[in-house]
């Protein structure tokens, strides 16, 4: 046993600080063990990939080796409410209990700051919407008195009002060293903050960005770390596809004319240029919106020509000029991906996007992060699939690591019910999203609202959503009309029969104990549509190679996010409630037998008396 290790452990004694001094503090016994085997990680400079089910208390687990630790730490979650309960409230309650005094650190992307220099500049505009203005001048007041220019101390969200380009800059719009608002900018005072900080906390996005970039005027955007702990690891490799690839938007080629026009107004003396660049941009945008490819590249090495003879007149319209460089390459990669990589375009008109992917997210991950020379803790509930941890660690690119698991504490053969029906038809076809209706609305009343109803797709979302609130005399909430994700949850929360109704999003990172949620239903099954081009190419791969496309990609896809969909039920040891899959399917195909393995360990019905049963003993 390491000495960190040993320091771990004797925290958890029962006259420790930690035990005396941590409020709600109960001992769990896979916690201990999970925190000794992070120490011993940290120590070794190890990987460790960890499952820690629902109610382990991982946080905790790895709060105390890294605040015991004198190594560099990054900790990075997917969730925002994650991240700012750790910064928020658990790291400043268990320094308190140790007494521990590390200096820590938040640091998000930079579209959560605020840029001054483009909040000036946007304020002055004379070409504003009055609704612009208004939302421009509200942000203003607020920077006035803000310390730290976090965007999220606004009470509203500055691009659901539009405003979110107006008052925050892109990597490519960002003059670092050479901004006259340097010394005040809060994306720079963040980053000083996290190179001097001993625990750094951040999000997956900006980890992956900064693997992603590595280069770039003031280098990488994170600091060197000893030690690496990703929490919420399940979804590392979704974001990896985002972020080792292309999105090439129509907004991407409209900031690079707005900033050079911009420039040139500035310039004042440059009104042929501008000229050539409008009418060109015009000619660009309609052959965008007409899926020309081939003549939004030509009209984009024009752009290139216009923008690079102007380079040496200074280092902004440099700058400009690389960036058109940058775009003709990503134009170039949209038309004929590399290898290992796949791309398909989305949406149609302005609205197009078109967007490359890696195929394989594992060897993008171990080239740009494995390979640093530190320790690597990646943790989550939902780690395993059917006991193992062989898909994901061929996800994530992980050949040699350490593997741990540890049970939820919870009894769920007396806490939980999970009820699988038999009798509804294919709930692919008509019949059975009416039947699954007329399923979730029995159920829901059986449980007094108090649910989630979790859909596999928008359109059975929009179906199914609005016909149960019109049956159902309870509030049912439904994603993309009751407002914000944040401000539904909110509601579901303080609303004790509420329902609500919801997609992908809700599925993961949503903490619900007590009352408030005592049933989830899921609508079926959730594999990945079959006509994703990435699944496909994933598929093919996997098949070149010898393997199923079905039970090696397809089914274990499926049964993890299953697992993160069915964790929402129980959170606490109090709490008590039925998950309800409504996919006969599950009965009569093969891997029927693999998915109910993998569902929490609770009694499986398939009689909705059984059901009401379940809830009267409630009462």
């Amino acid at each position: 046993m390491s000495d960190l290790a040993g320091l771990v452990r004797r925290d958890f004694d029962d006259e420790s600080a930690l035990v005396e001094g941590l409020p709600g503090y109960a001992r769990r016994e896979e916690q201990i063990k999970l925190a000794g085997e992070i120490a011993e990680t940290f120590d070794q400079k190890g990987m460790l990939l960890a499952e820690a089910e629902t109610g382990t208390g991982k946080t905790l687990a790895y709060l105390l080796p890294a605040l015991r630790s004198a190594d560099k730490i990054l900790i990075s979650t997917h969730t925002r409410s994650l991240q700012d309960q750790l910064v928020h409230r658990d790291l400043p309650a268990v320094q308190k209990a140790l007494g521990a005094r590390r200096r820590v650190a938040l640091l998000k992307g930079r579209s959560n700051y605020l840029c001054p220099q483009h909040l000036r500049r946007s304020v002055s505009s004379a070409q504003l919407e009055i609704w612009q203005r208004k939302s421009l001048l509200k942000v203003l007041e607020w920077s006035e008195t803000s310390k730290d220019g976090d965007l999220s101390g606004l009470d509203f969200d500055v691009f659901a009002k539009g405003i979110g380009p107006m008052v925050t800059a892109t990597a490519d719009q960002c003059l670092g060293s050479r901004c006259g608002d340097f010394e005040e900018c809060p994306l720079m005072k963040a980053r000083l903050k996290a190179q001097v900080a001993d625990i750094v906390v951040t999000n997956h996005s900006l980890l992956l960005a900064d693997a992603a970039l590595k280069s770039g005027e003031y280098g990488e955007i994170l600091p060197s770390f000893d030690v690496y702990v990703i929490d919420e690891a399940h979804s590392l490799p979704e974001l990896a596809c985002q972020h080792f690839g292309i999105q090439l938007t129509r907004l991407t080629l409209i900031q690079w004319l707005n900033d050079m026009q911009a420039l040139l107004d500035e310039l004042g003396d440059e009104a042929a240029l501008k000229k050539d660049i409008v009418l060109l941009g015009r000619d660009l945008l309609d052959a965008w919106q007409k899926a020309d490819l081939e003549l939004v590249e030509q009209y984009w090495r024009e752009m290139f020509k216009l923008a690079d003879s102007r380079r040496e007149r200074s280092e902004d319209l440099a700058r400009l000029a690389d960036r058109a460089e940058q775009i003709i390459a990503e134009i170039g990669m949209v038309r004929k991906p590399a290898e290992g990589f796949v791309g398909w375009s989305e949406g149609d008109a302005d609205n197009r996007r078109y967007v490359v992917a890696p195929v394989e997210t594992g060897p993008v991950l171990k080239q740009h992060l494995w390979e640093r020379p530190a320790a690597f803790i990646l943790l989550s509930a939902t780690l395993r699939v059917s006991g193992s941890f062989a898909y994901t660690k061929n996800r994530l690119g992980f050949e040699e690591a350490s593997e741990s698991y540890h049970a939820s504490p919870f009894d769920y053969s007396r806490q939980a019910m999970i009820y699988l029906p038999r009798s509804l038809p294919d709930p692919r076809s008509d019949q059975g999203l009416s039947a699954i209706t007329d399923e979730m609305e029995t159920l829901i009343r059986a449980s007094q609202g108090r649910a989630f109803v979790l859909f596999t797709s928008w359109q059975a979302l929009t179906q199914v959503g609005p016909e149960l609130a019109r049956r159902l005399p309870w509030n049912v909430l439904i994603q993309g009309e009751s407002g914000s994700r944040d401000a539904i949850l909110d509601t579901f929360r303080s609303d004790t029969h509420s329902v609500l109704c919801g997609t992908r999003s809700f599925w993961e990172g949503v903490d619900v104990p007590g009352e408030a949620l005592s049933l989830v239903i899921i609508d079926k099954m959730p594999f990945a549509p079959f006509n994703d081009p990435l699944l496909k190419a994933r598929i093919k791969r996997c098949e070149e190679l010898g393997g199923s496309g079905f039970s090696d990609i397809q089914l274990p896809e499926a049964i993890a996010t299953l697992r993160q969909g069915a964790g929402r039920l129980i959170r606490s040891v109090h709490d008590r409630g039925v998950m309800a899959l409504l996919d006969s399917r599950l009965y009569v195909k093969g891997y029927g037998r693999e998915v109910a393995r993998n569902l929490p360990p609770a009694p499986i019905k398939d009689d909705l008396s059984e059901v009401r049963w379940f809830y009267e003993q409630d009462d």
